[in-house]
């Protein structure tokens, strides 16, 4: 898909050649003046805010809706970045050999790729909108703001899950999950042989992993 950019109406940058036509200066021998040009204040005021997607695909392709949240879906590669070194802690590493660096960016993606499909499993238990066909259709048009679904709305509402488990973020539902424990016990007896032990999930910890599709001890199902 060709990106769409945008070009924006109404004030001019600073040292834009037009930036002056704001006001109106008027010099003199022993004084300099100037006054507010109010009809080219209004007209920029007229078109403040106002911006034009443009792309290079057919409309055939990609009609005029789908532009528009093309470009708001611009957002996700934010979050990817954002995400990369927060939730997943994969920083940039200032890297000099390219198969290094193509190596790096590979685990960058990958590790994304994981989390991403992880969250759309886990979204019962995420306060993230579970339903986003019923989120769009509430949405008046692309331009408008995003919307939530009732079902998100209630669940952000009562911070539990419809099934009755809090909710969570997906990091904090990653640190819950992450006191499922594998101990080495060692008895006091010697004739007894040590053995290995899972800690037993917890009602969410038991949700999570089936929603997920793996068990916490026999790894997929």
């Amino acid at each position: 898909m060709a990106v769409a950019r945008h070009l924006p109406y109404g004030r001019h940058q600073a040292g834009d050649r037009h930036s002056s036509s704001s006001t109106k200066p008027g010099t003199s021998s022993s004084a300099f003046a100037y006054r507010r040009n109010e009809e080219r204040i209004a007209a920029e005021a007229a078109l403040d805010g106002i911006y034009v997607l443009r792309t290079s695909l057919a409309q055939d392709t990609l009609e005029k809706g789908g532009v528009v949240l093309s470009y708001k879906a611009l957002a996700n590669v934010e979050r990817f970045f954002r995400g990369c070194n927060t939730e997943l802690e994969v920083g940039p590493i200032r890297h000099r050999r390219p198969d290094r660096v193509a190596a790096h960016v590979f685990l960058r993606m990958l590790s994304y790729y994981v989390a991403w499909h992880m969250k759309q499993r886990l979204a019962p238990l995420l306060f993230a909108d579970d339903d986003r066909r019923a989120a769009a259709a509430r949405r008046a048009g692309p331009v408008a703001a995003a919307t939530r679904s009732e079902g998100a709305l209630r669940k952000a509402a009562r911070k539990r899950a419809e099934s009755g488990e809090p909710l969570h973020c997906f990091t904090s539902l990653l640190e819950d999950l992450a006191t499922v424990a594998l101990n080495t016990v060692v008895p006091t007896e010697p004739s007894v042989p040590s053995f290995r032990m899972i800690t037993n999930p917890t009602p969410l910890q038991a949700r999570a992993f089936d929603l997920l599709g793996v068990s916490h001890s026999r790894g997929y199902l």
